[in-house]
């Protein structure tokens, strides 16, 4: 079958051929309709992600729509290497249907940098009663801009997202957050905030963007600190490590989690999949997305625009 094909870590994908997959026992074969290019993806196959396994020569691609032999479109995720999404074919363990009238691109591009916030947001939720305030970490990018809106659709009461690009800061007032500069520093956040603490923080950045916050987050004084935050690690786009201020932790009342595979719990991965497939397919949540053609990976792995990469099998 043609597929994109790594032959190596830190090697970009050639198109070209590749073995059929040979499925397992509760493993289906289907034909794939549309994948995306994560920064997932593009981390797995170079090994500098956690979850990378050498495994070489390989298909990248870790979820896409497909149809099974009964013409039903399926999302579909956790591919046995050396196979991936990023093929004609997969043999799929794990499938959920389309809602009706759904674009499988739009599904494709949507459900991964959707559900990084769909899930801590909703679990926060759950735990606190209401969201409150909503601080989002990196939000001029696609994960980020769809973070902002999954919080408004949680029912924040207001969501505040810090970026680079003017822009896609822009695009977050536009979608009806709070875009501040990281480059006006701590005080930007600290005067936004006006003495407010957020219930929660979504970090897709870490490094020198997540330092800033914590020192915005800071107390001052000896009183008693009323505030609940919770800091969630998603992404480290500004660097893998970050400096945490000891007055932060003695002087307010915050916790720090990461979420992502391995913290991420798999049955509320399965619970929330069909319920945030249905905010895509209502348009309630949009992420932007770009088409490619699959023979055309070369372009579409080395695309760096604003929007998420989905690559198609036929023509784009």
């Amino acid at each position: 079958m043609k597929a994109a094909i790594v032959t190596k870590a830190g090697e970009a994908p050639h198109y070209g051929d590749f073995d059929e997959p040979a499925p397992h026992e509760g493993e289906t074969v289907m034909e794939v309709l549309a994948a995306g290019i994560h920064p997932v993806v593009r981390n797995l196959v170079s090994g500098t992600h956690y979850g990378s396994d050498e495994v070489y020569p390989r298909v990248p691609g870790i979820d896409c729509v497909a149809r099974d032999s009964d013409g039903v479109a399926r999302y579909v995720g956790f591919i046995r290497p050396p196979w991936g999404t990023l093929a004609e074919r997969v043999a799929a363990r794990m499938s959920l249907p389309l809602p009706e009238g759904a674009d499988p691109a739009a599904i494709a591009g949507s459900l991964n940098p959707g559900l990084s916030s769909w899930l801590p947001l909703t679990s926060r939720a759950e735990e606190v009663g209401t969201l409150g305030t909503v601080v989002i970490v990196g939000a001029t990018g696609v994960a980020g801009r769809v973070a902002v809106q999954n919080a408004l659709a949680l029912g924040a009461d207001r969501v505040i997202g810090l970026g680079r690009d003017s822009d896609r800061l822009d695009e977050v007032e536009r979608l009806g957050g709070v875009g501040i500069a990281l480059q006006d520093g701590p005080s930007a956040l600290r005067r936004s905030l006006n003495g407010t603490s957020p219930s929660i923080v979504l970090d897709f950045a870490w490094g020198a963007p997540a330092e800033s916050v914590w020192n915005a987050l800071t107390g001052r004084g000896l009183g008693e600190d009323d505030a609940d935050i919770l800091h969630v690690q998603i992404g480290s786009s500004a660097g893998g490590d970050a400096v945490l201020p000891a007055a932060l932790l003695r002087s307010r009342r915050i916790t720090l989690r990461g979420s992502g595979a391995g913290s991420a719990s798999l049955s509320d991965i399965l619970a929330q999949l069909p319920v945030f497939m249905e905010k895509v397919a209502s348009g309630e949540v949009r992420v932007p997305i770009r088409l490619f053609s699959l023979a055309d990976i070369v372009e579409a792995w080395s695309y760096a625009g604003p929007d998420r990469v989905v690559a198609l099998p036929g023509d784009a």
